[in-house]
């Protein structure tokens, strides 16, 4: 039997093989993908703490099989997403329940908040605008973002995001982690579709003094890392308006909770 992996534009014909793995204290069979694409989904570090969380819900389902449908390479190696389906049934009415997923980690949000130094104005936020072909957008605006790299240090990989993305370097105890504070060790962050995929938030807010000269200079200014194909362009809006600039649930989603931790003065 053959199946189709696709990776960033290349298609490859292979034979499908089976490998096993112990999840929830069962040996499930993994197929659907060369030994070379299973190696890099079972060393994948999004679907090994997949796994991990898996195995500390209550014993109540039955895993039969996971097929991986389809993989995306970053570059010429790294495994970037895994899209899967698994089989999994309550053990006590033999239903199935919904099991496809799209597997690619977690990601960090940053809200930065930039005040004026010495004056009396409105709080600022940056937003970035780049194209956003899946919505499909050329400018959509959201909050300045980055995946995880699977270190667990989820305030480095912000304050390099926030450089990368807006030109500001930011230092690690600058930033507060709004979802550590609202979750603690209970979840790993905001899921925005937690009915198909794996993807978690952890959010992030920066308070940043500037000059006013500095803070005009970041406005309609071109960042990103060009040889990653990013195209990014900053615009700043008043905080207090930031929720009606942008439909993007990072944005959305990290007001609600700064506001919410504000109100506990948590904050």
């Amino acid at each position: 039997m053959l199946s189709f992996i696709r990776s960033l534009g290349n298609r490859a014909i292979h034979t499908r093989m089976t490998h096993y793995v112990s999840i929830a204290n069962q040996k499930v069979p993994i197929t659907g993908s060369t030994p070379e694409i299973l190696n890099k989904v079972l060393k994948f570090q999004p679907f090994k703490d997949w796994i991990q969380t898996f195995n500390k819900q209550p014993n109540e389902m039955n895993i039969h099989s996971i097929e991986i449908q389809s993989t995306d390479i970053f570059g010429s190696s790294k495994l970037g997403f895994v899209k899967f389906k698994a089989d999994v049934r309550y053990k006590e009415t033999g239903k199935n329940a919904p099991g496809i997923v799209f597997m690619r980690g977690g990601s960090v949000a940053v809200l930065i908040i930039l005040k004026s130094e010495g004056k009396n104005t409105e709080d600022k936020v940056i937003l970035t605008v780049q194209p956003r072909i899946a919505v499909p957008s050329l400018e959509f605006p959201e909050l300045p973002a980055g995946m995880l790299d699977g270190s667990g240090q989820f305030s480095g990989v912000a304050a390099k995001e926030i450089e990368e993305e807006t030109g500001l370097i930011i230092k690690d105890d600058e930033l507060i982690d709004l979802t550590e504070l609202a979750y603690g060790t209970s979840w790993r962050g905001v899921y925005p579709s937690a009915g198909g995929s794996d993807e978690f938030l952890r959010l992030f807010v920066c308070h940043k003094t500037l000059s006013q000269s500095d803070i005009n200079e970041l406005e309609g200014k071109l960042t990103g890392l060009r040889d990653h194909g990013e195209n990014i362009t900053l615009k700043l809006v008043d905080l207090k308006d930031a929720w009606k600039c942008a439909p993007d649930s990072k944005l959305l989603s990290t007001l609600a909770l700064y506001d919410a931790l504000k109100r506990e003065n948590l904050v």
